[in-house]
């Protein structure tokens, strides 16, 4: 299946855009924890929909020069790890982690692989179900977190790309949970993860929605008039290279590249590994946000547009 180029983002003012990072677009409105680092409830709750700085000129420069920025989160790992930690967030306790369990439906003493497992928070998931874990990510520093996160049974944690992963033999389910929009090569990461698959395998993707949540292209937009919060995309079809500032108005902010493909350029690849695609569906946000004048609109735009895609991948 033909696939449209990949062209470097080039950004541009406009309002109400939203950063993404580690492909749950962490810092994205309203999706923080604990109303300070990544997913879950700000204490002010309406301003979920409202504008975000853009940075400052030296920062729009650097994202000129997307090949400047890595896709490792090893730079980040105690950032990260400070927002996520353990149990995950807000977002992973109550939405990622119960639906990518339900529909990966994952069997007592299967052996599971999870691809950018970052601190284990899936991982542990699937141990706790009684799986045989092994947990694979680039940065090594999130996987020495992850080990000293206690779980029976234990996990097989790796420090290695997601598609060096053949001598680890073969596998009942493989999974792949927010990350897949931080791996540039996906196309040889899903061939890898198809090879070490047994015949009748599964693999989930769960990743930001490609249509609503692309960092630095969708935004929130209010109608006065008629009271709706809308979303606006200005970007979707191409493939795009998308540089993502970690810490917006910090000069020296570490930097990492987010990957928004279409939901062809997606599924094309999945197809192109030899996989057959058995599930598909659509999360939405469980939130509620606090009395105000916009409150209902807002609620209603959370069961419009929904955060996450998942994709349920099975080899035959």
């Amino acid at each position: 299946m033909p696939q449209p180029p990949r062209r470097p983002f080039r950004p541009r003012p406009s309002p109400q855009r939203e950063p993404g990072s580690r492909e749950l677009d962490e810092r994205q409105q309203g999706d923080r924890p604990h109303g300070h680092g990544a997913q879950g409830n700000r204490p002010q709750g309406n301003r979920e929909f409202g504008n975000r700085p853009q940075g400052n000129r030296a920062q729009r420069k650097l994202a000129k020069s997307s090949h400047t920025h890595g896709t490792s989160w090893e730079k980040s790992a105690d950032w990260y790890d400070g927002i996520i930690g353990e149990r995950g967030s807000e977002l992973y306790q109550a939405v990622v982690i119960p639906g990518a369990l339900k529909l990966l439906a994952p069997k007592r003493g299967e052996r599971v692989l999870d691809l950018g497992c970052g601190q284990g928070v899936f991982s542990r998931a699937l141990a706790q179900a009684g799986c045989q874990v092994t947990g694979v990510d680039a940065a090594p520093t999130l996987i020495q977190k992850a080990r000293t996160y206690p779980v029976k049974p234990p996990v097989r944690y790796l420090a290695r790309d997601a598609a060096q992963i053949e001598d680890l033999g073969e596998f009942d389910a493989a999974s792949a949970i927010l990350c897949v929009q931080n791996m540039e090569h996906l196309d040889v990461v899903s061939s890898a993860a198809a090879k070490v698959l047994k015949p009748g395998g599964r693999m989930l993707w769960v990743v930001n929605h490609p249509a609503f949540r692309i960092p630095r292209q969708s935004s929130w937009g209010n109608d006065e008039v008629t009271k709706i919060q809308y979303r606006r995309t200005d970007a979707y079809s191409s493939t795009l290279s998308i540089p993502i500032i970690m810490h917006p108005g910090k000069a020296d902010s570490e930097s990492t590249t987010s990957f928004h493909r279409s939901l062809q350029t997606l599924t094309g690849t999945g197809f192109s590994a030899g996989l057959v695609l058995a599930g598909i569906e659509e999360w939405y946000s469980h939130k509620e946000s606090q009395p105000g004048p916009r409150a209902r609109a807002e609620n209603r735009a959370r069961k419009e547009f929904p955060l996450f895609l998942a994709l349920l991948w099975e080899k035959r």
